[in-house]
């Protein structure tokens, strides 16, 4: 089978949702050509981490500067971690208080104007709904192949419902001992007595783990790196590792909740406010940096 041909049927896949099987195609492709642009482009769709999505995509970059799919790509990435952050990791601001109802204004003598030609408030123009047109088919410039830089959703297929997918498994003791003080827990959530959650995603794959289960990921990092002696998890050694591989998120997360306990906090607030910096929320990144600069 040609390259031309594993391209095709990794297209075809991505189009029918079967993901695990564009990617077996997409791979083999890249096995052949490394730099085979329409491929990196493809395969970015069907990863599994937004890690991944971004590699691909700024691989894709590095082939053809000028491919306007692939910057799209990575705009709406960056949006969409902005947007994580803010709902995750930032408080709610409260309401501001409403204004006093104004007094109802005096009923005018004078008869209603006749309007001749009144226009209906029930339903809005037909036309604000029509969908924009999207020609997925058209090549654009540089490569030959339709761009396809967003999610695939999965329909069920033979592939995806595979014992072999990398879809991680729920624990299945559920009331495991905690993995850090003993005390028995639920599935999910955190150790009712020390506060430390069970289940993290791997700092090296970004398969999720549950510690009560495995200290090892399947892709072989351990977990125990990050234990202190006393066997308490070292949330700041876990947090650099996490941002130094891209895990924005999990390294705010870790970061935040070492700030009580740190011998830093100063470290730690700056380290947050580039984050914040580098996703373009500002208001954020000014806030940590100044909590940063505090004796």
């Amino acid at each position: 089978m040609t390259i031309d041909d594993e391209l095709a049927k990794g297209i075809a896949a991505v189009r029918a949702g079967q993901r695990e099987l564009a990617r077996q195609h997409l791979q083999k492709v890249l096995l052949t050509d490394s730099k085979n642009e329409s491929a990196w482009l493809w395969l970015s769709g069907v990863v599994e981490t937004r890690t991944q999505k971004r590699d691909c995509l700024q691989i894709v970059l590095s082939i053809n500067p000028d491919n306007i799919a692939a910057r799209r790509g990575l705009e709406e990435l960056a949006q969409s971690e902005a947007a994580d952050f803010l709902s995750t990791f930032e408080p709610h601001r409260p309401p501001a208080e409403p204004n006093p109802p104004l007094a109802p204004a005096p009923i005018a003598s004078a008869p209603a104007p006749v309007i001749n030609n009144p226009v209906s408030f029930d339903e809005p123009p037909a036309e604000m709904f029509q969908p924009l047109p999207i020609e997925l088919d058209q090549p654009l410039p540089g490569f030959g192949f339709a761009p396809m830089v967003a999610d695939v959703s999965p329909e069920p297929s033979a592939v995806a419902s595979s014992p072999t997918s990398n879809v991680p498994k729920p624990p299945q003791n559920l009331e495991a001992p905690c993995a850090f003080c003993g005390t028995p827990t639920q599935s999910t959530g955190e150790c009712s007595n020390c506060g430390t959650e069970q289940t993290f995603d791997c700092p090296n794959c970004g398969h999720v783990l549950d510690v009560r289960e495995n200290w090892i990921c399947e892709c072989g990092h351990s977990f125990e790196n990050f234990l202190t002696p006393e066997r308490k998890l070292d949330r700041e050694r876990l947090a650099q590792m996490y941002s130094d591989r891209d895990f924005p998120a999990a390294a705010v997360k870790q970061w935040k909740a070492a700030l009580p306990t740190s011998r830093r906090p100063q470290l730690l607030h700056a380290a947050i406010g580039r984050v914040y910096d580098n996703l373009g929320l500002f208001e954020q990144a000014e806030m940590h940096y100044r909590l940063s600069k505090q004796k």
